[in-house]
């Protein structure tokens, strides 16, 4: 169970138990009330009906019940100067009776004075004015009673603070249990990565029952584990990458310069020669360290931040139309099929939008043969979420490239096997992904080994169509 749920469970608790406790009162009240204890006499105030009072006769003697306590026993009379005739009775002593002395009620109410409380009232009627009210509680009833109220007053709070008490425990012991099982696993998994054990998979705990949000941070640090690894060894690719890469235009100049400072050529054409070849590989090695000073600059955000809303159609329409010229010197069949006319309006860098453009165009041209086509097409689509997108796609009837090669010709200085016999660092894929991913779009490719490649750009225009 996650930490906020049982946080919240026992926030619930917190607030809920007291609101019952104090709800609890009143339904006490409510079904000690004397209204429900004297029920019973209710019934039997109903015989009054039979004797000439009034409606409002009968609703005196009901209020008077209403001011009795519980377990009160009472008795109406008609006085008759001597002789009382009893309406109603609920004193047992008086069960069978329907007639009494005077005398001989005030002596029975003296005889048990020791046992019993006695009130008698004579309440105002309209109708007659003889009618006496006769009430008595046990002695010990209303001593129990007074001193019982502060008893069971006392137990309840005991046994509410009890349970809560015992519900407060039993979560915080949960909980405490769940945070320090959760936290040693954290530190044991933060220490494997700490110790540079990135091959050891972190333990974490994936069960539904034990899961939490630290169990997940555990999950999380898992999948760091495996993008620190990952980069590892992407840094031990740069590193041979560029290794291999620069050693081969420094062998080269090295291997002429000593040759001429041993005076290894004896003509001055052999010495130009010589010079010409150094000048060359040192082109090259300034181009391959601006190649890589430049991938290192995209991967900085600092340039996003100066980005500003530009057309974008007219990028698309003159690299379409360059290449086409330029397929022509290649003897490559290259169309182009632009079909945006209105002003796209986005936030994007000029420079690095062609260059990304240049490089597929490029790879399209060294993968192709003489004849071969080359497809440029750019269109408004619908993406089925009632937005629509720009898709670029440039398309090639090349040699392909090989599945298994499909998931990594992006990645850093990684060449197809298809591609070895190129000239190159495996830099610019791995460029056009870090420009298009920068500007928030999309690359994808599609590829059959013998038959070509498409490479499809999607720009989401959902921020176009809002400022429309």
């Amino acid at each position: 169970m996650k930490i906020k749920t049982q946080l919240r469970i026992f926030l619930i608790g917190v607030i809920l138990v007291p609101v019952l406790a104090a709800f609890s009162l009143p339904v006490y009240h409510y079904l000690n009330r004397p209204e429900r204890m004297l029920f019973d006499g209710y019934k039997q105030v109903r015989q009054l009906n039979d004797y000439p009072l009034s409606k409002r006769d009968i609703s005196v003697f009901k209020q008077l019940l209403h001011t009795l306590p519980p377990n009160v026993e009472f008795m109406i009379l008609a006085d008759f100067g001597d002789i009382n005739e009893i309406l109603v009775n609920t004193i047992p002593e008086f069960q069978e009776r329907k007639i009494i002395n005077e005398d001989e009620l005030f002596q029975f109410m003296n005889e048990t004075s020791n046992s019993f409380f006695y009130q008698i009232v004579s309440p105002p009627l309209e109708t007659v004015a003889d009618i006496i009210f006769i009430s008595r509680i046990n002695r010990d009833y209303a001593h129990d009673k007074k001193n019982g109220f502060f008893e069971r007053a006392v137990r309840n709070a005991m046994i509410f603070i009890a349970v809560f008490e015992i519900f407060c425990i039993l979560l915080i012991i949960s909980l405490s249990n769940t945070i320090s099982r959760s936290i040693t696993i954290l530190n044991k998994n933060t220490q494997k990565i700490a110790d540079g054990e990135l091959d050891v998979k972190l333990e974490y705990e994936k069960n539904t029952k034990t899961d939490n949000e630290i169990t997940s941070l555990t999950e999380n640090l898992d999948k760091m584990r495996l993008t620190i690894k990952d980069n590892e060894e992407r840094r031990t690719k740069f590193i041979m990458g560029i290794s291999h890469d620069l050693r081969t235009p420094v062998a080269v100049i090295k291997g002429y310069t000593e040759a001429m400072i041993e005076g290894f050529y004896d003509t001055p054409e052999e010495n130009k020669n010589s010079l010409a070849i150094i000048s060359s590989k040192t082109e090259q090695l300034e181009t391959m360290i601006n190649t890589l000073i430049n991938f290192v600059k995209l991967n900085q955000t600092d340039w996003l931040q100066q980005l500003k809303e530009q057309n974008i159609v007219p990028i698309f329409q003159e690299f379409a139309e360059g290449a086409v010229t330029t397929g022509g010197i290649f003897k490559r069949n290259v169309t182009a099929d632009i079909k945006l006319t209105e002003e796209i309006l986005l936030p994007f860098d000029k420079e690095l939008v062609q260059r990304a453009l240049e490089n597929l165009f490029s790879n399209a041209l060294r993968y192709t043969n003489e004849n071969d086509s080359i497809e440029i097409s750019a269109a408004e689509e619908n993406n089925g979420n009632s937005n629509k997108n720009l898709v670029f796609k440039i398309k090639d009837s090349g040699i392909g490239i090989k599945e298994e090669d499909l998931e990594k010709i992006f990645d850093m200085f990684y060449r197809a096997s298809s591609s070895r016999r190129e000239e190159g660092m495996g830099i610019g894929l791995a460029t056009v992904m870090t420009i298009i991913k920068a500007h928030g779009w999309q690359i994808g490719v599609n590829s059959e080994y013998g038959k070509g490649s498409e490479f499809v750009i999607t720009i989401p225009l959902k921020l176009f169509q809002e400022t429309v």
